[in-house]
């Protein structure tokens, strides 16, 4: 392929702002050439992964910058504007700081917010087996007489005997 800037042709090919002239003959070295292809192929390669990474906008502050710098360079810039520029520069650096202030203290309040709702689940869930506990505490109470026992047959026949009944009523009195 006879071209001047091969790369920067392929580039333009791929991006389809070549002429279809030039269009063309890269096609046709595409055909012809493996190593045009392999080069086209990275390409296309990295410009996937280019499309991956997350794209970050300038702030307010830096098109200011960028306009102070520009002006400067021409000189076309007067005293007024640029004390105009440096006040509302001021400015947008105060609101970005506001700004920022702000976030952090909703991510504050976002996060006292989280934890005490999961402090109040948990505590909350932690009571549970408490409760259980002592819906079982007569259980627990007698579980050395359980223990004894050998056969559960034999504590069935004791429930409906009724002698535990009878423990029971002077235990709640």
């Amino acid at each position: 392929m006879a071209m001047e800037n091969p790369r920067e042709d392929l580039i333009a090919y791929l991006d389809g702002e070549l002429p279809d002239e030039s269009a063309s003959q890269i096609e046709k070295a595409l055909v012809a050439d493996a190593s045009v292809r392999l080069e086209v192929e990275q390409l296309t390669k990295t410009f996937d992964l280019l499309d991956l990474l997350p794209s970050s906008k300038a702030s307010a502050e830096f098109a200011g910058k960028t306009l102070t710098v520009i002006r400067a360079q021409h000189g076309a810039a007067s005293k007024d504007s640029s004390d105009e520029n440096a006040q509302s520069a001021g400015r947008s650096v105060f609101a970005r700081k506001a700004m920022v202030w702000g976030i952090r203290a909703a991510a504050l309040v976002g996060l006292m917010i989280a934890a005490s709702v999961g402090f109040n689940s948990a505590f909350r869930r932690g009571g549970e087996p408490i409760d259980q506990l002592l819906s079982e505490q007569p259980l627990i109470q007698r579980l050395g007489e359980y223990q004894e026992v050998s056969d559960v047959s034999f504590l069935k026949q004791l429930n409906e005997s009724g002698l535990f009944n009878e423990r029971d009523e002077t235990a709640r009195d």
